[in-house]
Protein backbone atom coordinates (compact mmCIF):
# COMPACT_ATOMS: atom_id res chain seq x y z
CA UNK A 1 0.00 0.00 0.00
CA UNK A 2 1.28 3.49 -0.89
CA UNK A 3 -0.30 5.08 2.21
CA UNK A 4 -1.66 3.45 5.02
CA UNK A 5 -3.48 5.85 6.67
CA UNK A 6 -5.93 8.19 5.42
CA UNK A 7 -8.05 11.05 6.98
CA UNK A 8 -10.33 12.29 4.73
CA UNK A 9 -13.60 9.89 5.49
CA UNK A 10 -17.56 11.07 5.59
CA UNK A 11 -20.72 9.37 6.86
CA UNK A 12 -24.09 9.66 6.26
CA UNK A 13 -24.77 12.13 8.38
CA UNK A 14 -23.55 14.70 5.30
CA UNK A 15 -26.50 14.06 3.30
CA UNK A 16 -24.47 12.62 0.51
CA UNK A 17 -22.71 9.80 1.31
CA UNK A 18 -24.19 5.94 2.19
CA UNK A 19 -22.84 3.05 4.88
CA UNK A 20 -22.47 3.14 8.57
CA UNK A 21 -19.82 4.29 10.02
CA UNK A 22 -18.72 0.86 11.23
CA UNK A 23 -18.76 -0.87 7.55
CA UNK A 24 -16.39 2.44 7.05
CA UNK A 25 -13.94 1.29 9.44
CA UNK A 26 -14.57 -2.53 8.18
CA UNK A 27 -13.72 -1.71 4.55
CA UNK A 28 -10.56 0.02 5.89
CA UNK A 29 -9.35 -2.85 7.74
CA UNK A 30 -10.11 -4.98 4.98
CA UNK A 31 -7.99 -2.80 2.53
CA UNK A 32 -5.00 -2.77 4.94
CA UNK A 33 -5.63 0.50 6.73
CA UNK A 34 -3.54 1.20 9.56
CA UNK A 35 -5.14 4.24 10.98
CA UNK A 36 -8.65 5.87 9.90
CA UNK A 37 -9.41 9.24 10.34
CA UNK A 38 -12.78 10.83 9.82
CA UNK A 39 -13.49 14.29 8.86
CA UNK A 40 -17.07 14.52 7.98
CA UNK A 41 -18.72 18.22 6.50
CA UNK A 42 -18.81 20.17 9.20
CA UNK A 43 -21.93 21.41 11.14
CA UNK A 44 -22.65 25.39 11.10
CA UNK A 45 -24.89 26.85 13.51
CA UNK A 46 -28.49 27.81 12.64
CA UNK A 47 -27.29 26.92 8.89
CA UNK A 48 -28.63 23.50 7.84
CA UNK A 49 -27.61 21.79 4.80
CA UNK A 50 -29.02 18.66 4.73
CA UNK A 51 -27.81 17.49 1.60
CA UNK A 52 -24.11 18.92 2.40
CA UNK A 53 -23.25 18.66 6.03
CA UNK A 54 -24.19 17.41 9.24
CA UNK A 55 -26.57 19.00 11.33
CA UNK A 56 -24.85 21.08 14.15
CA UNK A 57 -27.54 18.60 16.58
CA UNK A 58 -25.65 15.91 15.18
CA UNK A 59 -22.65 16.64 16.26
CA UNK A 60 -22.20 15.21 19.38
CA UNK A 61 -23.80 11.99 17.84
CA UNK A 62 -20.96 11.76 15.40
CA UNK A 63 -18.26 12.15 18.02
CA UNK A 64 -20.00 9.34 20.31
CA UNK A 65 -20.63 6.73 17.93
CA UNK A 66 -16.86 7.51 16.60
CA UNK A 67 -15.47 7.29 20.03
CA UNK A 68 -17.23 4.05 20.80
CA UNK A 69 -15.99 1.78 17.34
CA UNK A 70 -12.31 3.49 18.35
CA UNK A 71 -12.82 1.43 21.38
CA UNK A 72 -14.12 -1.09 19.79
CA UNK A 73 -11.51 -1.52 17.02
CA UNK A 74 -8.70 -0.95 18.75
CA UNK A 75 -6.73 -3.70 18.58
CA UNK A 76 -7.34 -3.76 14.93
CA UNK A 77 -7.05 0.08 13.67
CA UNK A 78 -6.54 3.34 15.37
CA UNK A 79 -9.31 5.17 14.76
CA UNK A 80 -9.22 9.37 14.57
CA UNK A 81 -12.08 11.79 14.56
CA UNK A 82 -12.39 15.02 12.97
CA UNK A 83 -13.87 17.78 10.85
CA UNK A 84 -13.64 18.90 6.79
CA UNK A 85 -14.69 22.30 6.90
CA UNK A 86 -14.51 26.00 4.82
CA UNK A 87 -13.29 29.01 6.16
CA UNK A 88 -15.48 31.43 6.71
CA UNK A 89 -14.16 34.48 8.97
CA UNK A 90 -17.79 34.83 10.17
CA UNK A 91 -17.70 31.23 11.54
CA UNK A 92 -14.18 31.60 13.05
CA UNK A 93 -15.67 31.17 16.74
CA UNK A 94 -17.21 28.08 15.68
CA UNK A 95 -14.44 26.67 14.56
CA UNK A 96 -12.15 26.94 17.35
CA UNK A 97 -15.45 25.30 19.34
CA UNK A 98 -15.26 22.59 16.84
CA UNK A 99 -11.19 22.14 18.26
CA UNK A 100 -12.57 21.70 21.69
CA UNK A 101 -14.77 18.77 20.61
CA UNK A 102 -12.46 16.90 17.53
CA UNK A 103 -8.99 16.18 17.16
CA UNK A 104 -8.44 17.80 13.60
CA UNK A 105 -9.89 19.99 10.99
CA UNK A 106 -9.12 20.08 7.48
CA UNK A 107 -9.67 22.44 5.23
CA UNK A 108 -11.85 21.73 2.08
CA UNK A 109 -13.14 25.01 0.54
CA UNK A 110 -16.45 24.08 -1.49
CA UNK A 111 -18.59 27.69 -1.35
CA UNK A 112 -17.94 31.26 -0.67
CA UNK A 113 -20.73 31.87 2.24
CA UNK A 114 -21.58 29.31 4.89
CA UNK A 115 -25.30 29.38 4.05
CA UNK A 116 -23.74 27.45 0.43
CA UNK A 117 -23.72 30.22 -1.66
CA UNK A 118 -21.39 30.41 -4.22
CA UNK A 119 -20.25 26.90 -4.75
CA UNK A 120 -17.03 27.02 -6.14
CA UNK A 121 -17.66 23.21 -7.94
CA UNK A 122 -19.02 24.85 -11.14
CA UNK A 123 -17.52 27.11 -13.87
CA UNK A 124 -15.96 29.90 -12.50
CA UNK A 125 -15.38 33.59 -13.61
CA UNK A 126 -12.01 35.19 -12.68
CA UNK A 127 -13.26 36.68 -9.96
CA UNK A 128 -14.65 34.15 -8.29
CA UNK A 129 -11.89 32.12 -8.93
CA UNK A 130 -10.01 34.66 -6.43
CA UNK A 131 -12.55 34.73 -4.24
CA UNK A 132 -11.60 31.26 -3.36
CA UNK A 133 -7.76 31.68 -3.52
CA UNK A 134 -8.33 34.20 -1.02
CA UNK A 135 -10.54 32.25 1.25
CA UNK A 136 -8.08 29.54 0.91
CA UNK A 137 -4.84 31.56 2.13
CA UNK A 138 -6.89 33.24 4.99
CA UNK A 139 -7.89 29.97 5.95
CA UNK A 140 -4.75 28.53 5.74
CA UNK A 141 -3.26 31.73 7.46
CA UNK A 142 -5.22 30.70 11.22
CA UNK A 143 -2.90 27.68 11.16
CA UNK A 144 -6.35 25.60 12.47
CA UNK A 145 -5.82 22.84 9.55
CA UNK A 146 -4.02 19.66 9.21
CA UNK A 147 -3.87 19.66 6.06
CA UNK A 148 -5.43 21.33 2.70
CA UNK A 149 -8.25 19.11 0.99
CA UNK A 150 -8.54 19.00 -2.76
CA UNK A 151 -6.87 22.08 -3.20
CA UNK A 152 -7.33 21.82 -6.98
CA UNK A 153 -11.15 21.31 -7.17
CA UNK A 154 -11.47 25.09 -8.95
CA UNK A 155 -10.61 23.84 -12.11
CA UNK A 156 -13.86 21.06 -12.30
CA UNK A 157 -15.40 22.66 -14.76
CA UNK A 158 -13.03 25.29 -16.07
CA UNK A 159 -12.61 25.52 -19.74
CA UNK A 160 -9.21 25.95 -19.78
CA UNK A 161 -5.67 25.80 -17.00
CA UNK A 162 -5.75 29.60 -18.01
CA UNK A 163 -3.42 32.50 -16.61
CA UNK A 164 -5.96 32.72 -13.74
CA UNK A 165 -5.91 29.25 -13.01
CA UNK A 166 -2.26 29.67 -12.62
CA UNK A 167 -2.37 32.45 -10.39
CA UNK A 168 -4.74 30.55 -8.11
CA UNK A 169 -2.69 27.96 -8.04
CA UNK A 170 0.08 29.75 -7.58
CA UNK A 171 -1.33 32.37 -4.46
CA UNK A 172 -2.86 29.20 -2.66
CA UNK A 173 0.57 27.12 -3.16
CA UNK A 174 2.79 29.75 -1.84
CA UNK A 175 0.73 29.56 1.40
CA UNK A 176 0.31 26.17 2.11
CA UNK A 177 4.61 26.44 1.64
CA UNK A 178 4.68 29.21 3.70
CA UNK A 179 2.14 27.83 6.50
CA UNK A 180 3.66 23.93 5.89
CA UNK A 181 0.41 23.00 5.57
CA UNK A 182 0.00 19.41 3.34
CA UNK A 183 -1.69 19.31 0.40
CA UNK A 184 -3.97 16.31 -0.67
CA UNK A 185 -4.20 14.92 -4.01
CA UNK A 186 -8.11 14.05 -3.67
CA UNK A 187 -8.39 10.23 -4.73
CA UNK A 188 -11.85 10.68 -5.04
CA UNK A 189 -11.41 12.66 -8.24
CA UNK A 190 -9.66 9.87 -9.79
CA UNK A 191 -12.25 7.60 -8.75
CA UNK A 192 -14.65 9.85 -11.13
CA UNK A 193 -12.42 8.44 -14.29
CA UNK A 194 -11.34 10.89 -17.02
CA UNK A 195 -13.44 13.31 -17.97
CA UNK A 196 -13.63 15.22 -21.52
CA UNK A 197 -12.36 19.08 -20.84
CA UNK A 198 -13.14 21.30 -23.85
CA UNK A 199 -9.80 21.40 -24.85
CA UNK A 200 -10.07 18.01 -26.54
CA UNK A 201 -8.17 16.46 -23.66
CA UNK A 202 -9.25 13.79 -21.35
CA UNK A 203 -8.01 14.04 -18.04
CA UNK A 204 -9.16 13.93 -14.31
CA UNK A 205 -10.83 16.56 -12.79
CA UNK A 206 -8.64 16.23 -9.89
CA UNK A 207 -5.90 15.61 -9.15
CA UNK A 208 -5.20 18.09 -12.09
CA UNK A 209 -2.29 17.31 -13.38
CA UNK A 210 -1.40 21.38 -14.32
CA UNK A 211 -2.11 22.08 -10.80
CA UNK A 212 0.55 19.77 -9.52
CA UNK A 213 3.19 20.55 -11.64
CA UNK A 214 3.04 24.50 -10.42
CA UNK A 215 2.83 22.23 -6.92
CA UNK A 216 6.04 20.35 -7.88
CA UNK A 217 8.03 24.03 -7.76
CA UNK A 218 7.58 24.51 -4.09
CA UNK A 219 8.91 23.16 -0.76
CA UNK A 220 5.48 21.42 0.07
CA UNK A 221 4.63 18.33 1.73
CA UNK A 222 1.69 16.51 0.13
CA UNK A 223 -0.65 13.52 1.35
CA UNK A 224 -3.41 11.02 -0.75
CA UNK A 225 -6.98 11.15 0.58
CA UNK A 226 -9.84 9.01 -0.36
CA UNK A 227 -12.48 11.72 0.50
CA UNK A 228 -14.54 8.15 0.76
CA UNK A 229 -18.04 8.72 0.76
CA UNK A 230 -18.95 4.91 0.41
CA UNK A 231 -17.23 2.34 2.51
CA UNK A 232 -16.27 0.23 -1.08
CA UNK A 233 -14.49 3.29 -1.82
CA UNK A 234 -11.77 2.59 0.86
CA UNK A 235 -11.30 -0.98 -0.76
CA UNK A 236 -10.24 0.65 -4.26
CA UNK A 237 -6.34 0.62 -3.86
CA UNK A 238 -5.91 1.29 -7.80
CA UNK A 239 -7.22 4.39 -7.37
CA UNK A 240 -4.06 5.54 -4.97
CA UNK A 241 -2.02 3.17 -7.45
CA UNK A 242 -3.66 5.62 -10.85
CA UNK A 243 -3.17 8.58 -8.83
CA UNK A 244 0.07 7.99 -7.86
CA UNK A 245 0.84 7.14 -11.91
CA UNK A 246 -0.71 10.47 -13.03
CA UNK A 247 1.95 12.33 -10.96
CA UNK A 248 4.98 10.03 -10.27
CA UNK A 249 6.98 11.91 -12.66
CA UNK A 250 6.68 15.41 -10.59
CA UNK A 251 8.84 14.60 -8.22
CA UNK A 252 6.33 15.58 -5.30
CA UNK A 253 6.82 15.19 -1.97
CA UNK A 254 5.01 13.19 0.37
CA UNK A 255 4.21 12.69 4.42
CA UNK A 256 6.05 9.60 5.38
CA UNK A 257 4.68 9.55 9.10
CA UNK A 258 1.27 9.90 10.16
CA UNK A 259 -0.06 13.16 12.26
CA UNK A 260 0.12 12.65 15.97
CA UNK A 261 -3.11 14.35 17.42
CA UNK A 262 -3.71 15.89 20.99
CA UNK A 263 -5.47 13.28 22.75
CA UNK A 264 -9.68 14.38 23.55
Amino acid sequence: MIQDFNYHTHTIRCGHAVGTDEEYIQAAIQAGYRILGFSDHAPYKGMPLPKSRMAWEQLDEYIDSLTALKEKYKDQIEIHIGLETEYYPECHEQKLELLEKVEYLILGQHSVRPNGEGTFFRFNTKEQLMQYAEKICQGLETGLYTYLAHPDVYVFRQDSFDRTCKKVARMILEKAAETDTPVEINVHGVQRGRQSFPNGTMQYWYPHKEFWKIAAEYPLRCIYGIDAHDPRQLLDLQSVLDAKKELEDLGLTFIDEPFVFQHR
